[in-house]
Formats: structure tokens, sequence, C-alpha cells
């Protein structure tokens, strides 16, 4: 990461502040009704779109890609996903992912 302002910002989106949960809390809570071997394959493909949106988001706000409002609906639609099952989950995060990969491109 380029700093360590950045490298605090990353911190609080991965785990949270105290009024605000973090990717690491909203992933538990997604990945919570799910059998364990879908829970493991969701969480290897949501860490990595974490970690991904996170370094974006941590970084200034004049220069990043991804704002708050959009990890809020994302949240929400991930949330929504994991009630209807693994695979309406596993389309989500593939969703997502290609959504941010357009914001790189």
């Amino acid at each position: 990461m380029a700093n360590k302002n950045q490298q605090g910002w990353y911190k609080k989106f991965y785990e949270g502040t105290f009024p605000v949960k973090g990717w690491k809390s909203r992933m538990d809570g997604v990945l919570k009704g799910l059998s364990p071997e879908d829970r493991g394959e969701m969480g290897e493909l949501l860490e990595t779109l974490g970690e991904k949106i996170g370094m974006e988001w941590a970084k200034p706000n004049n220069v990043r890609k991804i704002d708050t409002a959009q990890l809020q609906r994302w949240g929400k639609e991930l949330q929504n996903a994991s009630q209807k099952g693994a695979e309406a989950l596993s389309d989500q995060i593939r969703q997502l992912n290609g959504e941010v990969n357009k914001k790189f491109a």
C-alpha cells in the first residue's frame, strides 16, 4: 500500500469501526447459512473481492474509484443473495467482481 494513511483506511474497511461493520464481519454474516463446503468456496471469492475493493476504497477520495455508498449497496446485494443460497451468492460475487473490474479498466 502506498502509505500508512491508506493502510489505516484499509484496516477500517476490513475490520470496521465501532458503529460500522467491516468486510470481515459482513463476510461472516453472508456466509453464515451456507454449508461448510460452500462457505469455504464463497469465502475465498469474497476474500479476493474484498482485497480488491478495500485497496481501492482506502485511496484518497479524489482518486479512488469506489466510494462508501457503493460499499453499502454491494453489502446489501451480497446479503440478499446469500439468503437465496450458494448459487445466488456465487452469481452475485461474480457480478460484483465484474463491476469492480470495469471501474479499473
